[in-house]
């Protein structure tokens, strides 16, 4: 009995749950995840904390996956044909009442080839490393049943405690970054696309807990776009992203856009006057989820909040509820600043 417990629950554990890596809704806001190539394309500097909850309505134990990156550019003001970034990013994922478990930390390089005024080409590489884990001293097992009834107070048979295992983890990526134009309301001609796609786990890591079922990582493809359109002569924006994701037998594709709304314009000549923008939009997960967006920018800081209505077979269990996400970005040089624009718009 114990033997075929196991196995049922490792099986079902790395399968099901450990098959497929993380995805956040706001995946513009998840940029070192997505690719280490996209380390310093956007901005000099940049940091993002993330957090994401799901499934409340499902499970006693919401799925929590929190994460934190960093990623910068070296020297790039001094640098005519390219120039060299980095960052490092962390994440958490903790799901259900098993507290089955992962945690990444990640180091990624690139560097970027201006290929003329407008057009940036990025290759980066990452190293890191993740621990995956899974309590299940308070699940519950069949010899608890008395045959009429679970009772918690019977011997499990099992062994209390968890497993645990660890494995380096590495991956690839190249980007494609537009620029043009500039951001102030008087002309808000701006172009900013930037795209990509990326290989990971090149190295196709072993993620079983037990030596039971021989369990690697599938290599996860992943091709994605964002930009940001100025409406010419106007205080609007759009914001468009699309991500398509490839592993083993599953798939994902998520598209939508946010539109932007100019609330302040910042001052061209004093720092006094700080800049801002609102905005609210959709994406759309492809046979899973609605995702409602909107964000703030003000200065250099950026809150963004997103609402899951999930629409997969899941959705009479769940009542339809799915997942909450808040982001929070820190950039410099600050977006609105006419530095900004001068330097990396043209």
């Amino acid at each position: 009995m114990k033997r075929i417990t196991i196995i049922f629950i490792v099986i079902i554990v790395t399968k099901i749950g450990f098959s497929q890596d993380i995805h956040f809704s706001q995946t513009y806001m998840t940029p070192l995840e997505l690719n280490p190539a996209n380390a310093g394309t956007e901005f000099d500097m940049r940091a993002i904390l993330n957090y994401r909850t799901q499934w409340s309505s499902v499970s006693s134990e919401p799925y929590v996956t929190m994460m934190a990156g960093y990623d910068m550019n070296f020297n790039k003001s001094n640098q005519k044909t390219g120039y060299f970034a980095g960052g490092i990013f962390f994440y958490n994922d903790k799901a259900g009442d098993s507290e089955m478990s992962q945690t990444n930390a990640n180091l990624c390089i690139a560097y970027h080839v201006n290929l003329d005024d407008h057009n940036t080409l990025g290759l980066g590489v990452q190293g890191g490393y993740f621990q995956r884990s899974i309590n299940y001293s308070s699940l519950k097992w069949g010899s608890q049943y008395d045959g009429y009834k679970y009772d918690s107070q019977l011997n499990t048979g099992e062994t209390s405690g968890g497993l645990s295992a660890g494995a380096p983890d590495f991956s690839s990526g190249l980007t494609w970054t537009y620029r043009k134009g500039e951001r102030y309301m008087t002309g808000n001609d701006q172009l900013l696309l930037i795209s990509g796609v990326s290989i990971q786990h090149i190295n196709k890591p072993k993620a079983e807990l037990q030596s039971i079922v021989d369990d690697p990582l599938y290599y996860r493809w992943v091709g994605h776009i964002t930009g940001i359109i100025g409406v010419p002569n106007s205080p609007m924006s759009i914001l468009p992203s699309a991500v398509y994701l490839y592993q083993g037998s599953l798939s994902e594709i998520m598209l939508g856009a946010n539109i932007g709304y100019r609330f302040k314009e910042a001052s061209k000549y004093t720092g006094n006057l700080k800049g801002g923008t609102i905005g609210i939009g959709a994406q759309y997960r492809l046979k899973d989820a609605f995702i409602i967006t909107s964000f703030i920018e003000i200065s250099n800081y950026t809150l963004g909040v997103s609402y899951d209505l999930n629409t997969s077979d899941l959705s009479d269990a769940s009542k339809s509820y799915g997942a909450f996400e808040v982001a929070l970005r820190y950039v410099y040089p600050n977006p609105f600043s006419s530095g900004r624009s001068s330097a990396r718009f043209k």
